[in-house]
């Protein structure tokens, strides 16, 4: 039975999360990450009030390296598919959206991810991991506009 688990960090930085600079686009990211911090799936906090103001300094880069490595796991059938939709989307798309985010296949022993800059990802768990299934994935990916997947074998010894 095929079921999937999330893991994801994602949490969205307040100072730029809407502060990118086109209007139409910090529009559709406020509104994003709105409605995912409403659903649940996307916590929303400052960086300059949680880490401080100098983010070249040790303790800043440590906080945020933490704030990252902060992994909750969930069933995705625990959220609405339109509000998992859009968190691959604002995974993608959002100026100030940090962390990661994973949907995992137990039976697949696949992971798959938004890609920051624009795209999707898949990685076997596994020995197991359904490598047809990966491969038909992103090739369906590769059929979207601006998409282009490159399929990586390991090496066979």
């Amino acid at each position: 039975m095929d079921y999937f688990n999330g893991a994801r960090s994602v949490h969205a930085n307040s100072d730029e999360v809407g502060h990118y600079g086109d209007a139409a686009d910090d529009q559709r990211d406020g509104d994003l990450i709105k409605g995912l911090v409403q659903s649940g799936l996307v916590r929303q906090f400052s960086y300059k009030k949680r880490f401080g103001r100098d983010p070249s300094s040790q303790q800043y880069a440590e906080s945020v390296k933490t704030e990252w490595g902060n992994i909750t796991l969930t069933k995705v059938d625990d959220f609405p598919i339109e509000s998992v939709r859009s968190l691959l989307v604002a995974k993608m798309v959002v100026y100030g959206l940090y962390g990661h985010c994973f949907i995992m296949s137990p039976d697949l022993q696949l992971a798959f991810y938004p890609h920051d800059d624009f795209g999707f990802g898949v990685i076997g768990l596994g020995d197991n991991a359904n490598v047809q299934v990966a491969h038909d994935f992103l090739a369906q990916a590769n059929q979207l506009p601006g998409m282009h997947s490159i399929i990586r074998m390991p090496p066979t010894n």
